[in-house]
């Protein structure tokens, strides 16, 4: 906790004096060395071209933090420990422009020499079909990025195996981040699934950290969405399979919607208006680690999302629906 709070108040105190102090001109490929000053942050910077992942660590006896700023000053990346031993990382797919990267030690005590590599390598996106398993080896915290086409009407999983640790993100065709996972699969393995709109989506797979390296296989599937109607003031019985979600439709007039669930499992609820907007959500607000959502709704169609906590949380639960 101390070292969260310190990275935090030297953080919004660098960030402060960003835009005020000049960065020195890096050519990627070529290290640069320098003498780290503690918390004093270091200016470096770079230019990315397009269609290109930035890549910036450093090699030192010492702990380093690193951040990267856009164009406009704004922080997009941070680390502190990615690298090797104490030493900070960060790869990152940017658009192409100009972009400033901070030094710093983690305290005042850090001071000493250390050598900041810079590299910017092409985007390498490969195209796979869903039901088809696509085998790869994991570079540490390097992204691999996929696409994928998925029809109307489905949800999107993905997940890993592997004997490593890995993290996902998916991105729309925007972009803009729309899931993130890191443990939800088997051992440390990462697991997404999620309804999505008709389109291409990028699949985004690193390691945890620096260290891990090593084969895995991606598995992406395409389900269809099954939504079931019930009546509200009607118990419905059904399983729960994990993080995948159930989805079901209430019709109910004006007035309070009262939705729990009873089991012995963690649940976890949502609950969207009809322009598919979330309204509601829970976790462990009813009984033991059930979730319940009380929320005042015009009337209209609602629906209702329940899912495990983790892809462990499996078996028989009853979903209340209540309108007053």
């Amino acid at each position: 906790m101390k070292k969260i709070f310190t990275l935090f108040f030297f953080g919004m105190l660098m960030i402060s004096f960003a835009l005020g102090q000049t960065a020195i001109t890096l050519t990627p490929g070529r290290p640069y060395n320098a003498t780290l000053q503690g918390t004093t942050e270091q200016r470096y910077s770079v230019r990315v071209p397009n269609g290109n992942r930035l890549i910036a660590y450093t090699e030192s006896g010492l702990d380093t933090v690193m951040r990267i700023y856009n164009a406009q000053g704004e922080e997009i990346a941070f680390d502190d420990d990615s690298g090797t031993d104490y030493n900070a990382r960060i790869s990152i797919v940017v658009p192409a422009g100009t972009y400033t990267i901070g030094v710093r030690g983690y305290g005042e005590s850090h001071a000493g020499p250390y050598t900041l590599h810079v590299l910017t390598e092409a985007v390498v996106t490969t195209t796979i079909t869903a039901g088809r398993p696509h085998r790869a080896t994991l570079q540490g915290v390097t992204e691999q990025l996929y696409n994928v086409r998925v029809p109307a009407g489905r949800r999107l999983i993905a997940y890993t195996e592997s004997d490593i640790d890995t993290v996902m993100r998916i991105y729309n065709a925007q972009g803009e981040e729309i899931a993130f996972d890191d443990d939800s699969g088997d051992g440390l393995n990462a697991r997404i699934n999620v309804r999505v709109p008709e389109g291409t989506y990028t699949i985004e797979v690193r390691g945890y950290g620096s260290g891990d390296v090593g084969p895995y296989t991606l598995h992406v599937l395409t389900e269809n969405v099954v939504i079931t109607t019930i009546t509200a003031g009607r118990v419905h019985s059904a399983t729960l399979q994990g993080t995948t979600e159930q989805l079901y439709s209430v019709r109910v007039s004006a007035g309070r919607l009262i939705a729990f669930t009873e089991s012995d499992v963690d649940t976890v609820m949502r609950i969207y208006n009809s322009q598919g907007e979330q309204i509601g959500y829970d976790d462990d607000s009813g009984n033991n680690l059930n979730a319940r959502i009380e929320i005042v709704v015009p009337a209209g169609t609602y629906t209702i999302e329940i899912r495990g906590y983790g892809s462990g949380d499996v078996g028989p639960y009853t979903l209340h629906t209540l309108t007053q």
